[in-house]
């Protein structure tokens, strides 16, 4: 290294407070500009990436072309798949790559810098010299098949992309900006009709153009040394290519436009409706090296955005009517740099029907004991609200400048006068907020996805060297440029006056020239497009001859045969020796368990308390689990609005005998006795305390947020989550506790939280995100419409082409299991009905009153099935970063728990004497009592006995009821089991239908198709609490190897270059695969993503499965190497996020019956490593093999969605779906007939 590479930069980004910096060389190579950078960060990950800057001319998406051509071979090694195995091999995830504007980084992830030097050279290899041949571009990038129908992994990725809102918003709004010389004003990824123009040629010229050594950069950003001797004896095999390089691009990029044809443009984009758009605007911002201004700008930017008090908040989004549903600034780091303003969900419609609904913030109308009288009048951005000019304010929202000019009239008033009546509140919010980005960077220093992770920040210096007009004449990067951004934001609060930050409104959002984008929805666009592709496709082939059709035929035929994964084994045997996993060291953490279950908590809802300590975290954070068990049936559809109201604007209406507690040591003011019977904070006041107090808050109904993303089936628990600093947790916690016993949750708090989520869920539903995971569910639960129905014959009606209501679901009266209450078919028609009726009757219509009453009876019901709680299985998890002793351990979970029980009691006091609606079950019908109270007649889970501490060292348990008694030391070889204390019946309660079912539906949001399979599945997981014997004592049996060996298969099949990957995304099917064996669901699972062939696409699947269930396939596609790969990932998996998630990784281990993330962990290595090619041909054959089974029926679901046409029929495709050897009929059925009808 001495002899090659110079020591060019040192400098270091600043850690959190209290945390060593984070240091940066540079070192450069003595012959070329190629340069490499190490910033070691404590943890688990390596980070290695490649940083090339590549400049786009139009939009035919090279740059993301060659990205991915990169990854199919090079001239030392010409293997398709190399890189995926060798990565694989070295304890990493297989090779990933992102293209921006201005730059593509190649990345590896790992789990230690031995790994990242033997992947190194082969990286740098097929990066500089990828073997760009014209059957890799066919099935990689864009062809056509023998049915005309255009296919590619690039054209099937962009195809959805291009067409989203956002993505044509901002593209457009970057063209308004941006020259043509620049790269900033096209795609980089491509667009779908300009993909097809592009030419193998162009791209190898590209290269030769673009990618060099002098160019590139080499960031090494984790678990690295400062001075990784194994990297650099890596580069030393390159070292020839890399002393041989040109000089490096520099290229500075043109000023914005200086005059624009139009102020304002018009675009009209595919909308599955057309009641909303959205509003986009943009800036130039300051020159990328004022580091100081952009520093401000973005504060500024931040606050508008975030607080909730803030000028565009309440003007637009935050107040009775709202005109936008959500306001989001970015700053691009361009060069120039841009500033973009989006405002989404614009009401495209008048809303003069909707006028109602500003009585919500007028209204006194509730059910609750005491007096109106003690609630603030509403206001709204500006001063009282007027309803007489509601009209005036909402209608028209798209009229030309209408928009702008509410837009530049806030702003102004923003720079003139709000700024300095609010100046003390401005400056909180910001200090607050330098501290929240302290943790959060911590939390994000590796992660090579976040904007500011020192990755990125790193390669925005790098990228600037070569395209910023006031960097391309420097002699060296300079590398560091935010490397003091929280001391900075400091600074700038403490030193810069009032007129600073008034000046930077007004010279950047007000002085600047602005482009405007308003965008306009057509539900029948997404309708127009599709037709024209079908239109398009049959041209295609009527134009061809026969000879010209079997020439292209024979083509693609060739090229998909090219893709097959043939790696000799001699080279396999070359790879270096898998790194030891021993080395891996897991964050330090240690704990303290209790057990709560005893009679000085026979009044609470916990039965766990538990503290980790994590010195590697930067601030505390709290996850407390409230059972569900016992509620009734008919409030589990209210449980997300309850979820949602929690961390809503709202304020608190308090007894007097909380008034004391509540103003000690909380940031709420202090509440002064008045002779009302209850007393009033507004929600200005909590909002403060809540920004105050929490670097991050959440309610949500599970163990984790989001579970619907990924198809897992939540524990029945309602979470409160928090994250902040050390000294503000227990105050925090009690904010959250207050406002879900003591908010004030009325009529207009439920209607505002109601629009929102319906607006959440609207936005989300048919989308592709989610669209396979919420269907299955749905379907797949029992219910008034599911799989047994569809199948059967009688609810068919022909002559519509597809499936027809059936009558008994036209109105669903009865009660939904709790899965289906909290889909998102239940929760969109439910939700919807909840405002409309919430509409109807704050306009004052007494007829449906009682509809509004019932919602609000429903979520007081809710309100009172927590405070009278006495479960017992609820759990208290907090998390602290320092070393902590095992009686203040005891005190903070003492704490906690003392807490609940006293707010919850004074709430029971307060409505001793309440009524709800004589309709509803009296409240006493919610509460459940402790699984080992004689008066509970239902069997419950086995009482949790010790908790074992997950530290390597002491173990901190209560033998009684209070944990501050706790001083025992557990047994290590302790036979009592931690068992899992939550319900989760139903999890498993899939209807089963006799023979294979597949299921068309037509969505007019989908640009691309996309197809799932579920498959019953049982198979042990995690310990079972009803052997009555310790985990250790089970995991002596291997109790969980078919669920390991499962997961390791699907890794085999769906890796990057895995079988069935490589089968769908090679020949151009489709863009993704994954296979998801949800073991704890009941459930296995396939999903096909951004499919332009999705026929073909499930044909690949049945192909590889009938592939394997021969011996010879099997012996031919899988073995040890491949077994060993697989292995290497998972345990990736496993470990790579621990730095991250520590926190709920511990927790969800409690809930699975471990004591602990450590006794996780062990269970899952030990499994893990215990998987033999044996134990997987034995899972494919029980779970896998069925799929192609024909004369075994299995009860598999297919799901195909596909785009809405209107050129063929809906039956015709389903048809030729049930043209399959395995006895699979598909039925087509409109998206709408899922839809329940449900009324509150």
């Amino acid at each position: 290294m001495a002899d090659k590479y110079v020591l060019e930069q040192r400098t270091a980004y600043e850690g959190a407070s209290g945390s060593s910096p984070y240091p940066v060389h540079v070192y450069k190579h003595k012959q070329s500009e190629f340069r490499v950078v190490v910033c070691p960060v404590p943890g688990l990950v390596c980070n290695m990436s490649v940083c090339m800057p590549t400049p786009c001319s139009d939009h035919k998406g090279t740059p993301h072309t060659l990205e991915h051509l990169v990854f199919c071979g090079s001239e030392k090694y010409p293997y398709r798949g190399y890189l995926d195995a060798l990565a694989s091999h070295n304890l990493g995830q297989p090779l990933n790559a992102s293209t921006h504007k201005d730059m593509t980084l190649y990345k590896f992830v790992g789990l230690c810098q031995e790994g990242a030097a033997n992947v190194l050279p082969a990286v740098l290899d097929h990066i500089m010299h990828p073997i760009i041949q014209d059957n890799h571009f066919a099935t990689e990038v864009y062809h056509v098949d023998q049915e005309g129908r255009q296919q590619g992994v690039v054209l099937s990725e962009m195809s959805d992309y291009s067409y989203k809102e956002e993505s044509v918003r901002s593209l457009s709004l970057e063209r308004m900006l941006y020259q043509e010389s620049s790269t900033y004003a096209w795609e980089q990824g491509g667009l779908p009709q300009v993909i097809e123009t592009l030419t193998r040629d162009e791209v190898v010229r590209y290269h030769a153009e673009n990618y060099s050594y002098s160019n590139a950069t080499l960031f090494l950003v984790g678990a690295f040394d400062e001075h990784p001797v194994s990297i650099f004896e890596a580069l030393d095999k390159v070292d020839a290519d890399i002393c041989a390089s040109p000089p490096p691009l520099k290229r500075g990029m043109p000023p914005l436009r200086a005059k624009r044809e139009k102020r304002r443009m018009d675009l009209v984009f595919a909308s599955g409706d057309s009641h909303a758009g959205s509003m986009g605007f943009a800036w130039e911002g300051p020159p990328i090296e004022d580091v100081e201004c952009l520093t401000a700008l973005e504060m500024l930017l931040d606050y508008l955005e975030s607080d909730p008090a803030s000028p565009l908040r309440m003007r637009f989004t935050n107040r009775p009517v709202p005109i936008a549903n959500d306001v989001k600034f970015s700053l691009w780091h361009h060069f120039p740099t841009m500033i973009e303003l989006s405002f989404t969900e614009v009401p495209f419609a008048s809303y003069i029907s909707h006028a109602a609904a500003a009585a919500a913030a007028a209204t006194t109308t509730r059910r609750n004991t005491y007096s109106s009288a003690s609630y603030p009048s509403p206001a709204n951005a500006f001063g009282p609200l007027d309803l007489a000019k509601l009209h005036d304010d909402t209608n028209s929202l798209f009229a030309p400048n209408y928009y702008r000019k509410q837009l530049v009239s806030t702003l102004t008033y923003i720079a003139d006068y709000w700024l300095a009546d609010h100046w003390v509140h401005f400056r909180d919010y910001m200090t607050k907020r330098v501290d929240t980005l302290e943790a959060t960077f911590k939390r994000n220093a590796v992660d090579d996805k976040h904007a500011n992770g020192l990755l990125q920040m790193l390669s925005r210096d790098a990228v600037a060297y070569h395209f910023s007009p006031g960097s391309i004449e420097r002699s060296a990067p300079n590398f560091g440029t935010r490397s003091n951004m929280f001391s900075m934001r400091r600074q700038l609060i403490k030193d810069k006056p009032l007129g600073f930050w008034e000046a930077l409104v007004q010279k950047w959002l007000l002085d600047s020239q602005m482009a405007h984008i308003a965008m306009i929805p057509d539900p029948k666009m997404r309708i127009q497009i599709e037709a024209e592709r079908n239109l398009a496709q049959r041209n295609r082939i009527e134009k061809m001859t026969p000879g010209e059709l079997a020439a292209m035929q024979q083509r693609v035929a060739e090229a998909i045969a090219t893709t097959k994964i043939c790696i000799p084994q001699s080279v396999l045997n070359s790879f270096p020796e898998i790194p030891d996993m021993a080395k891996v060291q897991i964050p330090q953490l240690s704990g303290f368990s209790w057990n709560l279950s005893g009679a000085e908590y026979a009044q609470s809802p916990f039965g766990i308390g538990r503290v980790l300590v994590t010195p590697s975290s930067e601030d505390s954070q709290f996850q407390i689990s409230l059972p569900l068990a016992g509620l009734a049936s008919d409030l589990y559809p209210y449980l997300p609005l309850f979820a949602k109201l929690i961390t809503s604007s709202v304020g608190l209406v308090i007894p007097h005998s909380v008034a004391d507690k509540v103003s000690q040591g909380s940031r709420l003011p202090k509440v002064e006795p008045t002779e009302m019977p209850l007393l009033y904070l507004n929600n200005e006041q909590v909002d403060s305390a809540v920004n105050g107090s929490f670097n991050e808050c959440s309610a949500f109904i599970g163990e984790r947020a989001n579970y619907t993303s990924t198809g897992h089936w939540p524990v029945e628990v309602l979470t409160l989550f928090g994250r902040t600093q050390t000294s503000d947790l227990l105050s925090a916690l009690d904010l959250l506790l207050l406002k879900l016993l003591f908010g004030d949750f009325g009529i207009d708090a439920i209607f505002k939280a109601a629009v929102k989520e319906s607006k959440l869920l609207a936005s989300r539903k048919g989308t592709p995100s989610s669209l396979l995971i919420d269907t299955f569910q749905w379907i797949r639960l029992p219910g008034l419409l599911d799989a047994r129905k569809i199948a059967a014959a009688g609810i068919y009606d022909t002559e519509k082409k597809g499936v027809g209501h059936p009558a008994s679901a036209s109105s669903l009266s009865g009660n939904e299991s709790f899965g289906r209450a909290l889909n998102i078919y239940y929760q969109t028609s439910f939700m919807s009905s909840v405002t409309d009726a919430l509409t109807v009757a704050l306009s004052g219509d007494d007829l449906v009153a009682a509809h509004a009453n019932r919602v609000s009876d429903s979520i007081a019901r809710i309100r009172a099935h927590f405070s009278q709680c006495i479960a017992g299985t609820g759990m208290i998890h907090i998390t602290w970063p320092h070393a902590i002793n095992i009686d203040n351990a005891c005190g903070m979970v003492n704490s906690a728990a003392e807490n609940w029980n006293f707010y919850a009691q004074k709430w029971r006091e307060n409505h001793r004497h309440s009524t709800i609606m004589p309709s509803s079950p009296p409240l006493e019908s919610s509460v459940h009592y402790r699984a080992d109270s004689p008066s509970n007649p239902h069997p419950r889970k086995k009482r949790r006995g010790v908790i074992v501490d997950t530290a390597p060292t002491a173990v901190a348990v209560s033998e009684t009821s209070k944990p501050k008694d706790a001083r025992t030391v557990a047994s290590k070889d302790s036979s009592l089991q931690a068992v899992s204390p939550i319900n989760r019946a139903g999890s498993k309660d899939y209807v089963h239908v006799s023979s294979p079912l597949g299921i068309h539906i037509a969505l007019p949001s989908l640009h691309t198709s996309f197809v799932g399979i579920q498959l019953p599945l049982d198979i042990q997981e995690h310990p079972l609490e009803s052997l009555g014997v310790s985990t250790e004592k089970q995991l002596e049996s291997l109790p969980a190897l078919d669920c390991y060996a499962l997961r390791i298969l699907t890794i085999i099949f769906c890796r990057s270059e895995g079988l069935m990957k490589n089968a769908i995304r090679s020949r151009g099917y489709a863009y993704g695969i994954g296979a998801h064996p949800k073991c704890e669901d009941g459930h296995l699972a396939v999903y096909i993503s951004h499919a332009m062939n999705p026929r073909k696409a499930l044909e690949a699947v049945w192909e590889i499965t009938e592939l394997l269930v021969s011996e010879e396939g099997w012996n031919d596609s899988i073995n040890d190497f491949q077994l060993n790969l697989a292995r290497s990932t998972l345990l990736f998996r496993c470990y790579s996020g621990l730095t991250q998630s520590l926190a709920s990784e511990d927790a969800f281990a409690l809930f699975r019956g471990f004591s602990g993330i450590e006794q996780y962990l062990l269970w899952m290595r030990k499994h893990v490593e215990s998987v033999t090619v044996s134990d997987l041909r034995r899972v494919f054959l029980r779970y896998f093999a069925p799929l192609v089974s024909k004369d075994k029926p299995e009860s598999a679901l297919y799901i195909v969605a596909t785009p809405s046409t209107s050129a063929e029929p809906y039956d015709k495709f389903s048809k030729e779906l049930s043209e399959n050897p395995y006895g699979i009929e598909f039925r087509s059925m409109p998206f709408a007939t899922l839809d329940p009808k449900v009324d509150v």
